[in-house]
């Protein structure tokens, strides 16, 4: 069983999440115009409760299982492998299929008592089956990841977003004539069709190739940890994740109710409150969180590759990686804040059809990097065994948030607006606390030199796409699309004049590398 490098996981799974996140953003265009801001409202207003659940069944168990796969096959102890996967799928199904049968009996209450809109109802009722696929395609993926192969899990991702957009789009509008609330349910009906044919690939690639029965038996001094054993050895890396996304799902829980209430007492009625949480839920942080798609495969392939050189004693590999992680994720993060900060509204009014998001993702945008480094600073501080740390600084971002909802929202003066703000100050609080962290553990420092000259291709950038909004008369669509690929352009020729992206930089890449060189070589002066 081969395993894969740190940057060819990571491009893999970047093009996975690249492919996913396109086709999941023509499905929400499409599904936003079919059944409108109120109706995406409904979607995100339950969508809370299935991600506390998840995190209550699965949260940091992937996390665990890749870094004590990574850890033990150091030891080539596949007899350890193999058990840590058998505990962890055992503890989680059973847990699934307890939160299930829990929330199927609570549905009625949580949607009359709960929340602010007893139409979610059917789409809670539709979402139950989705705990158990989602349980158990984390443990795989974990799997898979402890191997460092990163292919499966690509595909699979690739897969489940293409079944779930047909069977969205199917079920909403086979549904949507009979009411809003049957086609959010609709949506959800779409999404477990999608999770299960995202589990069944999954299945089918582990029985063919990565069995647990076909890894070769090494023999070993070590006796096999009892079940308990093991699972505590599970728990005690799993259980500050699981808290960290616990207190964070729970936010995120409270956070429609929340702002709902908040906005219902400022004199709006439920359903415009709907309407606002929505613009904010489905759309305008779908826009934010677009660059993700790069630093969450960078989060996902730093935690076994960081724990592989701890266990290894290799120093120099963990500083490497988080060097890697940082000028990756300052070259995307940058410009794409820029970008969404600067065409918020005409990217709303394109995408979404909808002006009135632009206003609420431009007070965001602007914190776009420090969100987009978020999570590979935490990889980083989970891989070093300190996802305590992690835990502590997510734990006081989530409070804060909803202390600053509650404060601003119920103010008529801030509105929706003051979730946006409560997004920008808990972002910048956290990813401050996990970076002093990661420089406390590594005593790492930024090149500074570097990270200056990315932020003068940013602000080129920047004067570049206000100056192109000004001298053209282009659509929405139009000045989007060419704004945004001539601004790429012109920031990437910067950044080659300035010695950081070149064809030597390029040509490093795996798999796509030397090809792409090859074409940059074409391009006058880029050197």
């Amino acid at each position: 069983m081969s395993k894969q490098s740190f940057l060819k996981g990571a491009v893999i799974l970047v093009a996975a999440s690249l492919v996913t996140r396109v086709l999941g953003f023509v499905y929400k265009i499409f599904l936003s115009r079919l059944i409108g801001a109120e109706g995406i409202g409904l979607f995100y207003t339950v969508f809370p409760i299935l991600m506390f659940l998840i995190t209550l069944t699965t949260a940091g168990l992937p996390i665990a299982i890749s870094k004590l796969v990574a850890e033990a096959l150091v030891e080539e102890d596949t007899r350890r492998v193999k058990r840590i996967v058998t505990v962890s799928m055992k503890a989680v199904i059973t847990l699934s299929v307890i939160f299930t049968a829990l929330m199927l009996v609570l549905a009625p209450w949580i949607t009359t008592n709960v929340l602010t809109d007893p139409r979610a109802y059917y789409t809670l009722l539709a979402m139950a089956p989705i705990i158990v696929i989602i349980a158990i395609s984390s443990i795989l993926r974990g799997y898979f990841q402890g191997l460092q192969n990163m292919t499966p899990n690509a595909v699979g991702s690739i897969l489940e977003q293409i079944a779930r957009i047909g069977a969205v789009l199917v079920f909403a509008t086979y549904l949507l004539p009979y009411g809003l609330e049957y086609a959010a349910a609709g949506a959800m009906i779409g999404m477990v069709i999608g999770e299960l044919v995202g589990l069944l690939y999954l299945v089918y690639v582990y029985y063919s190739r990565y069995s647990l029965r076909k890894m070769p038996h090494v023999p070993s001094n070590k006796p096999l940890e009892p079940f308990r054993k093991m699972l505590s050895s599970v728990l005690e890396i799993a259980m500050p994740v699981t808290l960290s996304r616990i207190v964070g799902s729970i936010a995120y829980t409270l956070e429609p109710i929340l702002v709902t209430r908040c906005l219902v007492m400022t004199g709006l009625s439920a359903a415009v409150a709907t309407t606002l949480y929505g613009q904010y839920s489905g759309m305008a942080i779908s826009l934010l969180v677009l660059p993700t798609v790069f630093t969450y495969s960078l989060q996902t392939t730093l935690v076994p590759s960081i724990s592989e050189a701890v266990a290894a004693g290799d120093q120099l590999v963990v500083q490497r990686r988080l060097y890697q992680a940082f000028r990756l994720t300052a070259l995307i993060g940058f410009p794409t804040s820029a970008i969404l900060t600067l065409y918020a509204t005409e990217l709303s009014h394109a995408i979404f059809n909808d002006k009135a998001v632009g206003p609420i993702l431009a007070i965001m945008a602007p914190v776009g990097f420090l969100l987009y480094l978020q999570g590979p600073l935490s990889g980083i501080l989970q891989g070093l065994n300190r996802a305590g740390v992690a835990m502590r600084n997510s734990i006081v971002g989530s409070i804060l948030k909803l202390g600053i909802i509650y404060y601003l929202v119920s103010n008529p003066a801030y509105g929706i607006a003051g979730v946006a703000w409560s997004v920008v100050i808990s972002v910048a609080v956290v990813t401050i606390l996990h970076f002093l962290s990661v420089t406390r553990l590594l005593g790492f420092y930024v090149n500074l030199v570097e990270t200056v000259k990315i932020l003068i291709s940013t602000s080129l950038l920047s004067v570049w796409l206000l100056e192109f909004r000004s001298f053209t008369h282009l659509s929405d669509v139009w000045l989007v699309t060419y704004g945004t690929i001539s601004g790429f352009a012109l920031y990437f020729f910067v950044l080659n004049m300035m010695g950081v992206v070149t064809l030597h930089t390029v040509s490093r890449l795996p798999k796509v590398g030397k090809p792409l060189a090859g074409i940059l070589r074409l391009v006058p002066f880029f050197r």
